[in-house]
């Protein structure tokens, strides 16, 4: 009578045992998926600024544009308008 009993409880515990050990598993999959979505985002955005800045480059030439000297450079403070 006893004998069933534990059988049913062994039984359960390997279940639960072979449950986690499942979503462990999968929980690792969607890790290193996550990771691997990661880098190609990383390396996406590299080539996305790599070909702005060719972009810009190119747009810089054609319109004959150059970058003014740093010590030719002057800021202006705009005063704020008064009572706004």
């Amino acid at each position: 009578m006893l004998a069933p009993i534990i059988a049913v409880m062994l039984g359960g515990i390997v279940w639960v045992n072979v449950s986690k050990l499942s979503a462990t598993t999968e929980t690792g999959k969607v890790v290193e998926s996550a990771r691997a979505v990661q880098a190609e985002t990383v390396r996406l955005q590299g080539q996305l600024e790599q070909r702005d800045g060719e972009v810009i480059d190119r747009a810089r030439v054609r319109l004959g544009m150059v970058p003014a000297p740093s010590d030719q450079v002057t800021y202006l403070d705009v005063p704020r308008p008064a009572g706004g």
